[in-house]
């Protein structure tokens, strides 16, 4: 065996999404109750065509919260991943307190918030930082306690100052678990945004279209919102592959 991958392929590539539209449309003709499970692949593309500018604000409106929630989250879980790999050794019960955070689902936090802060956006926003804070500090804690690498031992022998070797060794050597981290934040921001979209009753946003479009029996409409979902997500996480390449260039 050579261990060689195999060449990408455009062709391969068209067939998988054919079968995969062919799939679509077969699990289409599953009826239940009397109704489609969903709606055909060119019955959802109608209804694009009539909800395009109502789509574009709710996915604006989802990708904003989704978007500030995870920036908040990101910055208080750096904080927190910073502190917890300062106390880690001498307090190593801070690592499984940080696992049993994010081990709580973020829309049972959802009630709390909406306590707290209101049937408002705000209520929204600090349940998506609540999804992604713990396990960016998670990944923080993880890269900063991780052992010494050969570079850093060599700026340490060469004499420079904790400061600038940290500045010439991170996040570069770090990127890998850091990467992960953000990545997983990003999913999960999409997926409580539409959700808590979906319970505290949103006025813009894919989750008050999907309640809208199942309360109306709208099998289109409900169909293409799932896929715009999965769209906002897709592209966010192409997106941040895309960083992750950029900032990947920079450190050679």
């Amino acid at each position: 065996m050579t261990g060689n991958r195999p060449a990408p392929s455009r062709g391969a590539s068209l067939l998988a999404l054919a079968g995969a539209i062919g799939a679509w449309w077969a699990v289409a003709q599953i009826h239940v109750a009397g109704r489609p499970l969903l709606a055909a692949p060119a019955a959802t593309l109608g209804a694009l065509s009539r909800a395009a500018p109502a789509l574009g604000r709710d996915l604006a409106a989802t990708a904003t919260l989704a978007g500030v929630g995870l920036a908040a989250g990101v910055a208080a879980g750096l904080v927190i991943g910073a502190l917890a790999a300062i106390l880690v050794r001498r307090a190593p019960v801070l690592e499984g307190l940080l696992d049993f955070a994010r081990s709580v689902p973020p829309v049972v936090i959802l009630p709390v918030c909406l306590l707290a802060l209101g049937y408002n956006e705000l209520a929204r926003l600090a349940t998506v930082a609540f999804g992604c804070v713990w396990t960016v500090s998670l990944a923080v804690m993880t890269a900063a306690s991780s052992p010494r690498s050969a570079r850093r031992e060599m700026l340490d022998v060469a004499g420079a100052t904790p400061l600038r070797a940290l500045a010439w060794t991170q996040p570069w050597e770090s990127l890998g678990v850091l990467v992960v981290g953000l990545r997983t934040s990003a999913s999960t921001a999409v997926v409580v945004a539409v959700v808590t979209e979906m319970i505290a009753g949103a006025e813009r946003g894919l989750g008050g279209r999907v309640i809208a479009a199942q309360i109306a029996g709208d099998t289109e409409g409900l169909t293409l919102d799932v896929l715009a979902a999965g769209a906002l997500g897709y592209l966010v996480n192409l997106g941040l592959r895309g960083l992750e390449r950029w900032v990947r260039r920079l450190a050679m």
